[in-house]
């Protein structure tokens, strides 16, 4: 029994879904401000390349900044960007690849340190259902700014995936994990087959020690 499980930003797409939707908002000017809004969100990104962001912080930061704004009217923004941004970023090798293992019958899950309700939509483009990403609470009709649960984040991603294994019985299955981020290492070494796509230098230099496949995809959709 196989249990294949995706990254998603810079993994099955070629982008950040989280640093497209701040840069939707900014250009449709939906926050106040968005010079200053792109710039922090810039910084909070180059340290979470370097392994140095807390998922907290920038969950903080993105929902603060759609305070005024209700579930409902977030959604809808979301829908709008993902559905007119994202395609154009999609890695044909990661699609053709997800088409291929569902015409096989293998289950597939996306684990993803972004909002849920980003990523939901996202992986609805490649015909995925089954997603683990950051819940961010709700307060009446309004998104908070604080996180529901624990964040499937570095160490929080082993945690959500062996709770999803034992919830759906796969606890034995053979785990393919495709990732591109240093930040997933800790699943990296639990899993039983690890890919990593387009790594950055600190995921090479493991996964040539570690003996990953290192994978090259460049083809996006047009």
């Amino acid at each position: 029994m196989n249990l294949y499980v995706f990254d998603m930003d810079y993994t099955l797409i070629n982008a950040d879904s989280s640093t497209l939707w701040c840069h939707y908002l900014a250009e449709n000017k939906i926050v106040a401000n968005p010079q200053a809004f792109l710039l922090q969100e810039k910084e909070l990104m180059e340290a979470y390349d370097r392994g140095q962001m807390q998922v907290a912080d920038y969950i903080r930061f993105s929902m603060g900044a759609l305070a005024h704004l209700s579930v409902a009217e977030v959604d809808a923004y979301c829908e709008a960007y993902v559905k007119s941004v994202i395609p154009h970023k999609i890695f044909e090798e990661g699609f053709n690849l997800v088409q291929s293992l569902k015409a096989q019958g293998e289950r597939l899950l996306v684990i993803s340190a972004s909002a849920s309700f980003i990523v939901k939509k996202v992986a609805s483009l490649f015909g995925l259902d089954e997603v683990l990403a950051v819940e961010v609470k709700k307060v009446a009709d309004h998104y908070a700014t604080e996180i529901e649960g624990l964040p499937p984040f570095k160490e929080g991603k082993v945690t959500a995936l062996k709770k999803w294994q034992k919830d759906h019985g796969f606890e034995d299955a053979t785990v393919h994990f495709y990732t591109d981020s240093i930040n997933d290492l800790p699943l990296c070494l639990v899993a039983d087959k690890v890919s990593v796509v387009n790594p950055g230098a600190l995921l090479l230099e493991e996964a040539n020690k570690r003996h990953f496949e290192v994978l090259k995809w460049q083809r996006t959709h047009s």
